[in-house]
């Protein structure tokens, strides 16, 4: 007799793609609280709106990601995040510089606190984002060469 039902192991890889897909919206739902918590406390000068950021930036993300799967896009983060033409690249870093510049003068400002924290870590997220998109650009254009 042959048996026309789903393989195991296609079965299992759907099962974990599945949970890794509504794992992220996990991990950005659970962002989102701490925010709010941390906005809520508000103990040193800068806990409010470092909170505050941080909750609404996983909000949004969390539905820009799900706007992009309902769309029909790819499924990995690398094609939600990263650019791969040199024109999208002409854009995105001279914008993350600045961002990045942005997060620098927000460090110097705050001498310590969440928000000195914050802003380092803009700059440091800023500066990986462009690395990322300039390895991105150049794999995509090997892929295509060859």
């Amino acid at each position: 007799m042959n048996e026309t039902g789903a393989r195991p192991d296609n079965a299992e890889r759907a099962f974990w793609s599945w949970l890794g897909f509504w794992a992220q919206f996990l991990v950005l739902g659970v962002l989102a609280v701490i925010g709010a918590f941390v906005a809520s406390a508000g103990q040193r000068p800068g806990d409010y709106q470092c909170g505050l950021l941080l909750s609404i930036a996983a909000i949004a993300l969390g539905f820009l990601r799900l706007k992009h799967q309902l769309d029909g896009g790819a499924p990995g983060w690398g094609t939600f995040l990263l650019v791969d033409d040199m024109k999208g690249l002409a854009l995105v870093i001279p914008l993350f510089v600045v961002i990045g510049l942005a997060g620098l003068f927000l460090a110097h400002a705050w001498e310590s606190g969440a928000m000195h924290a914050a802003g380092v870590g803009l700059f440091g997220a800023s500066g990986v984002i462009v690395f990322l998109d300039i390895k991105n650009v150049f794999d995509h254009m090997d892929r295509n060469a060859s």
